[in-house]
């Protein structure tokens, strides 16, 4: 990822985090579900869909969620983006392989 290795580490965590979002928003779709219309609720709902869609997942997306949070205000911890960048990694891979829709 260009914005790691340029130490944008803030920007990593927003990428990391939307990455994740639509990705979820793609296989839930297929079901007829779209947070993003109750934006107040979106994050809630999307993270509560996935982890029982999806509960392998579950410990990364707290990874990213937190890291997101915690970038966003120094944005000065290249190794919390790391972790941040190898857990939206390991989502969109569990993503790809259970739903069969490619990212990459």
């Amino acid at each position: 990822m260009d914005e790691f290795d340029k130490r944008r580490y803030t920007v990593v965590g927003d990428m990391a985090l939307k990455t994740v979002e639509q990705a979820i928003e793609a296989v839930a779709s297929r079901e007829g579900k779209h947070f993003h219309v109750s934006p107040r609720m979106a994050h809630a709902l999307r993270v509560k869909w996935a982890k029982e869609n999806f509960p392998e997942i579950s410990a990364d997306l707290d990874i990213v969620w937190s890291a997101y949070g915690d970038l966003g205000y120094d944005g000065l911890d290249g190794n919390r983006a790391r972790e941040a960048v190898e857990a939206m990694e390991r989502i969109v891979d569990e993503i790809e392989r259970r739903s069969g829709i490619r990212f990459r």
